[in-house]
């Protein structure tokens, strides 16, 4: 098998903990700080503060007034553009994980034994939890996360992580190619919970509900288009409660973890395709 030497696996290190460090750095230094100009609606407010200035020379109460107002909305708009540059720098590198995750599975399996098939097949959930990241990331820019389908993608790619922290044990003492990138899709899965938790908050998800709507989705649909896609994803979701059975009967005979893990793995990805399918379906019931 492919082994890593002592010297790779120390630049490996040094790579990951200069991300972590410069993130660290920017998230505490201007690289968060919005340099963003003020809302429509606080310049709205310094055009009345100016003129009020101007006109109301003798009422010098209502002048300060409305500049206590203009410093409060600009403080509130700089925190909540802290808030959304975090976001967005969070799931741009999560997705870069988990795309490099993705592309290294894909290089791990060429010219080895069992061909490409298996390994384009375990990639596809990485590389589906970098387009859901992204997606994520574009809609934290455009203040879209409110959107009860940004929210529910929050809430899959939540449960894909969780599942992609297990991958760790999968990691711990390993010394082939294989087994390393299962301490970048760990790292990539930890570094996606912050910014989908904080950008499913900021858009203001309320967790048991959501869920019930995400339930409703899986017994209604409009037209014949929203119908077919409700069967695809009741397929995939069949599959995915047919993996959770196998892991609690994994669990009930006394498995090793390591087992458990790779389980888990591919129920993050059933998951996460559940809930995409889940997306296009609302979709096709739109049109």
């Amino acid at each position: 098998p492919m082994r890593i030497n002592q010297t790779s696996i120390m630049k490996i290190v040094h790579v990951l903990t200069f991300l972590l460090t410069t993130s660290s750095l920017l998230s505490a230094t201007s690289g968060f700080v919005s340099i963003a100009p003020i809302s429509g609606a606080a310049s709205r407010v310094v055009v009345v503060a100016k003129s009020s200035s101007v006109v109301g020379n003798n009422n010098n109460n209502d002048a300060r007034s409305s500049t206590r107002m203009v410093r409060s909305l600009a403080m509130a708009t700089d925190d909540n553009d802290s808030v959304t540059n975090r976001i967005v720098f969070g799931h741009s590198l999560s997705s870069f994980l988990f795309v490099a995750t993705a592309l290294g599975i894909c290089y791990n399996g060429i010219g080895g034994p069992i061909g490409l098939g298996l390994p384009l097949y375990a990639a596809s959930g990485p590389y589906l939890a970098a387009g859901v990241s992204s997606t994520l990331e574009s809609a934290a820019s455009a203040d879209r996360l409110g959107s009860d389908t940004y929210k529910r993608l929050a809430l899959f790619l939540t449960e894909f992580n969780l599942c992609g922290l297990t991958t760790v044990l999968l990691a711990i003492g390993g010394t082939t190619l294989r087994q390393q990138l299962f301490y970048v899709l760990s790292l990539a899965s930890l570094l996606s919970l912050s910014p989908t938790a904080a950008g499913y908050k900021n858009g203001g998800g309320k967790l048991f509900g959501d869920i019930g709507g995400v339930i409703k989705e899986f017994f209604t649909f409009r037209n014949l288009n929203g119908f077919i896609y409700l069967g695809g994803v009741w397929f995939v979701a069949a599959l995915k409660v047919l993996k959770i059975v196998d892991i609690v009967n994994l669990i009930s005979e006394g498995n090793a973890a390591k087992t458990l893990a790779t389980r888990a793995v591919r129920l993050g990805r059933l998951a996460l395709l559940t809930g995409t399918m889940l997306v296009l379906k609302s979709a096709a019931d739109r049109d």
